[in-house]
């Protein structure tokens, strides 16, 4: 016990648990400083009660993954994939330039310039069997082109923290698109616009955030 608290009990302005609780308290936000790597304000509101310690590694979790994958993205020039778009097609073919809000893709003798948001995911060519093998559709498909909104605020909502929540506890989740294509699968990461997530038939899709019309928890589906 430090001299000074040990003074203060024998003199009678402490009380002896008071004193034990307080040394207890001490130790507990030095462990907590050490081991997470925590401020001594913030471990003192962890171990008072004031804070979660669960919660706060959490944010530090998504925090580090936003920086890490925040501009990640399929559409990199000279890339060779397959785009699922909106109009039902699954062209083939070579990422050749990237603007913000297009690109041009050269699939056989033709290039064509697309808008991003006509794209709903993208895999690697080879992996069509696979994908073929874990995407399903609605039972009732629209019958025509569904697009997503041009303002970002009328789309369907889907905030980095839901998502993290959902990579970070490594559940199931089940993505509708719109036209249909449902897949279920884990996310692996996400960014501003697209998520990578790995199906049960085991293929990694990018799918793009604009293209979602609901994503739950795999298992609510299932009751």
């Amino acid at each position: 016990m430090p001299y000074q608290m040990a003074m203060a009990v024998a003199h009678g302005r402490m009380d002896l648990n008071d004193a034990l609780e307080r040394m207890a308290r001490r130790d507990r936000v030095k462990v907590l400083m050490d081991r997470h790597e925590l401020s001594r304000a913030l471990a003192t509101q962890i171990v008072i009660g004031h804070a979660d310690l669960e919660q706060v590694l959490s944010r530090r979790r998504l925090a580090a993954h936003r920086q890490d994958h925040r501009e990640r993205t399929c559409l990199e020039p000279g890339t060779e994939i397959t785009l699922a778009l909106m109009d039902g097609t699954m062209p083939r073919g070579s990422i050749e330039t990237v603007a913000p809000y297009t690109i041009t893709f050269e699939s056989g003798d033709e290039t064509v310039e697309l808008h991003k948001l006509k794209i709903k995911y993208s895999y690697a060519p080879g992996d069509w069997k696979k994908v073929k093998k874990g995407v399903r559709y609605e039972a009732k498909k629209p019958e025509t082109e569904v697009e997503p909104s041009e303002r970002p605020q009328d789309r369907y909502s889907c905030s980095d923290r839901r998502l993290f929540g959902y990579l970070d506890s490594k559940q199931e989740i089940a993505a509708t698109l719109l036209g249909g294509d449902v897949m279920r699968g884990h996310i692996t990461w996400f960014s501003r616009y697209e998520f990578g997530l790995v199906l049960r038939s085991g293929v990694e899709l990018t799918v793009f955030r604009h293209a979602l019309k609901n994503l739950v928890v795999a298992a609510s589906q299932t009751r």
